[in-house]
């Protein structure tokens, strides 16, 4: 019978299924969206129910596009986004709606705990800070807010671990999604009760979940979640990661040569470190413990990347062309930037509309408009403004270009080989792309085959499921007109930061 492994990616945006023979080939992938809400200015939520019957119908409808039963699974892996957080009672129902990773309501919370030291305090066990949707930050917030969704609560989880209740009935997460939430003490890979105790909220300690390592089995499906989703009862379920880390180890990051470029909902600049400062003072990166032992995860990352186009594809393409297919509209819109040569165009985009990576308060902006500028002059600088965001991230890593061995690629840019070579461009750097399209779900899925034993470890995985695509090599005449504009472009996040201010 021939061996199929499935990834399940729960994003910002889409949750994904996705199913891949042994060779890394995509042989089938579903998608479902599940509305956000919006209660209250900064808020991002979604009904748990929900979000689980979008699961169970993209794991059907993968498998009927695959033309495969739940017996020909062998294993499942899971991801999703990290941080947000899930509350449940002890039968796994939500008690409150499930708090997405772009929710900003605890905005307040980081700002108090770095005038106040907390930061510091906590510091030296986690290798972070904080910042809004991370657990540190929003359990105090609901503590001061909503005390009664804690006292409910039985189990504090993440999106991830949501699914894997309602596959498998265990309650768990994994290390890497456990490290990124300011809770974890990364030396021991557990949550440490001091850190509860420094942001006051000891009371929750005991409703986190057992972490586990990301390729164990960390439960099997049950008969019934197995008769709502088609998978056999007894499948093996990995216990997954983070998705940046899904997302590396798709991209067959093994060494800390090598760049990892996420450029998605979110920009996502990362590379593998066997170190990382336990002194505030020296800290230069956001550390999370990686899906490699011994590796944590250097990251520099904010939801300033492709979402931004979407918006301006939404609103300022699309609206006057209904009934032009997707796919025309992507072809139209790299035809409007190859028009405009990137010396001839000043615009600045920021792109701040999801988010900032500076100000905590800064929106996006054009700037630099002329009346000689038209709609191709803006997409031009949509297209920019997210490829110089990669760059101030991965100026952020505080690494030399030359120190890394390659740089690749994944996320909606790679769907447009205009856009991957301005980022080849502007980095001056060869840009890896990567075969398929579902990065993530296809690092869980790698995961669930080393948990299910086709794969003796992650090395092996890589090599048998990793597939590189195309390669943008950078242009040299380009180099200097790209530093120039990236230099404007870091006086506008200045601008945007400095009208903050006075907002």
């Amino acid at each position: 019978m021939a061996k199929y492994l499935m990834g399940i990616d729960n994003g910002g945006s889409d949750i994904k299924c996705a199913i891949f023979d042994l060779k890394g080939n995509e042989i089938a992938i579903a998608r479902a969206q599940v509305p956000m809400d919006l209660p209250h200015p900064g808020w991002t939520e979604r009904d748990g129910e929900a979000v689980w019957q979008a699961n169970r119908s993209v794991i059907r409808e993968a498998m009927a596009k695959a033309g495969i039963t739940g017996q020909e699974v062998a294993g499942i892996g899971l991801t999703g986004y990290g941080c947000g957080i899930v509350f449940t009672d002890e039968k796994g129902q939500c008690v409150y709606p499930v708090v997405v990773s772009t929710d900003d309501r605890a905005s307040e919370y980081p700002r108090k705990f770095r005038a106040g030291g907390i930061d510091r305090a906590l510091f030296p066990y986690t290798r972070q800070t904080t910042w809004s949707a991370q657990p540190a930050a929003l359990l105090p917030w609901f503590r001061d807010h909503k005390p009664e969704v804690l006292e409910q609560a039985r189990w504090i989880i993440s999106i991830k671990d949501l699914i894997r209740h309602r596959l498998t009935g265990v309650f768990a997460t994994e290390i890497t999604d456990a490290s990124a939430g300011c809770l974890v003490d990364l030396d021991t890979r557990r949550y440490e009760p001091k850190l509860f105790e420094i942001l006051g909220i000891e009371n929750c300690y005991d409703k986190m979940p057992p972490i586990l390592e990301c390729t164990e089995v960390s439960g099997r499906v049950t008969e019934e979640a197995a008769a709502l989703t088609g998978l056999a009862a007894g499948t093996p379920v990995a216990a997954g990661y983070f998705d940046i880390d899904a997302n590396a180890l798709a991209s067959g990051i093994l060494s800390p040569d090598m760049l990892c470029l996420i450029a998605g909902t979110w920009s996502i600049n990362e590379f593998l470190s066997d170190s990382t400062p336990n002194d505030i003072d020296k800290k230069e990166n956001t550390a999370t413990l990686s899906y490699l032992p011994g590796y944590y995860i250097m990251e520099d990352s904010t939801p300033t990347s492709a979402s931004n186009f979407n918006w301006f594809l939404n609103n300022l393409v699309a609206a006057d062309r209904p009934d032009m297919p997707r796919s025309e509209l992507y072809d139209e819109c790299n035809r409007l930037v190859e028009s405009i040569s990137p010396e001839d165009s000043s615009v600045i985009f920021v792109p701040y509309l999801f988010g900032s990576a500076t100000h905590p308060d800064a929106r996006g902006a054009f700037l630099n408009i002329s009346s000689m500028d038209d709609r191709a002059a803006l997409l031009r600088a949509v297209y920019e403004g997210v490829v110089f965001s990669s760059c101030h991230h991965v100026n952020n890593l505080n690494r030399p270009m030359d120190s890394y061995s390659c740089a690749r690629l994944s996320g909606g840019v790679t769907n447009s080989p205009v856009w991957s070579q301005m980022m080849a461009d502007a980095l001056q750097i060869s840009i890896e792309t990567l075969n398929g399209t579902e990065p993530g779900a296809k690092g869980a899925a790698m995961g669930a085959g080393v948990a299910c034993g086709l794969f003796k470890d992650l090395e092996e995985a890589a090599q048998s499921m990793v597939q590189l695509g195309k390669v943008y090599t950078p242009r040299p005449e380009y180099a200097d007109i790209y530093k120039k504009k990236l230099a404007r472009y870091e006086a506008a996040l200045q601008a945007v930061d400095l009208l903050a201010e006075h907002l």
